[in-house]
């Protein structure tokens, strides 16, 4: 073996060579030995970690609030397309209210107005000469209100022009609407009901009575039994009494 050895190379060359490859493996020992190993890796590590999770949190925020984003996007897109169907709309509506305004106070239309009241006026007068011995009529007049809304304002007047208002006006006015229902083949209730009966005297009390009987209309009156008229004072004529001692429901204070 040694001569074979020996016929490549000579023995100091051998050495030679033993001695550069153990003067390597001495520089990288040292280099080894002087690696920069870092010493605060583990608490570099931790705080790695630390950031990537602050990380994850800040993306995971960042894409809810990317949904968040697309949500109010997709809402301010059907907002403005509703806004479109609507501010139309709404020019269509004003544009049919318009035509329609000027239809109702057209001079065609406000003749029949007229026609009408005056059909109404007719039975309002009669009823409030009957029961008050004076005549009672309805009058309109073309106003403008603050919004610019053109409008037929209905009051109720005395014929004589006389000043004050009869607390009876409202019931010649039901009355008389009836009537006038009745002419005109509109559908209404033959019922009638009204407070404050105490306030009007006796005699009209037994004409209102005798004037609503002979129209088959049904007239309720809710009055203290001492303010009623002695005519008008029979028991078939009461539905339901009332007193301290028979209250509603039967509702005693004990």
């Amino acid at each position: 073996m040694k001569n074979r050895l020996e016929k490549i190379q000579t023995k100091s060359a051998y050495e030679a060579a033993l001695a550069l490859i153990e003067i390597e493996i001495e520089t990288l020992n040292k280099r080894k030995a002087n690696f920069n190993i870092n010493e605060h890796f583990k608490a570099d590590l931790e705080e790695l970690n630390q950031l990537k999770y602050q990380i994850n949190l800040q993306s995971s925020e960042i894409s809810k609030l990317n949904i968040r984003q697309e949500l109010i996007h997709e809402t301010e897109r059907d907002l403005s397309s509703s806004t479109s169907d609507i501010e139309y709309n709404l020019k269509s509506y004003n544009e049919d209210l318009k035509l329609i305004d000027d239809e109702l106070f057209s001079d065609d239309f406000e003749a029949t107005v007229k026609l009408q009241l005056n059909k109404f006026n007719r039975h309002f007068a009669s009823t409030s000469d009957v029961l008050y011995g004076e005549q009672y009529a309805l009058k309109y007049d073309k106003i403008i209100n603050r919004k610019g809304q053109r409008l037929y304002k209905f009051s109720a007047f005395n014929l004589n022009f006389s000043s004050g208002k009869k607390q009876g006006e409202i019931y010649c006015f039901d009355i008389a609407y009836t009537f006038f229902a009745d002419e005109e083949n509109i559908p209404c209730m033959h019922f009638l009901l009204n407070d404050k009966k105490e306030l009007m005297h006796d005699n009209q009390l037994v004409k209102i009575a005798d004037l609503v009987n002979r129209n088959n209309i049904q007239f309720v009156a809710s009055i203290l039994k001492d303010k009623l008229p002695e005519r008008l004072n029979k028991e078939e004529y009461f539905i339901l009494k009332l007193s301290e001692n028979d209250k509603l429901f039967k509702i005693e204070k004990e």
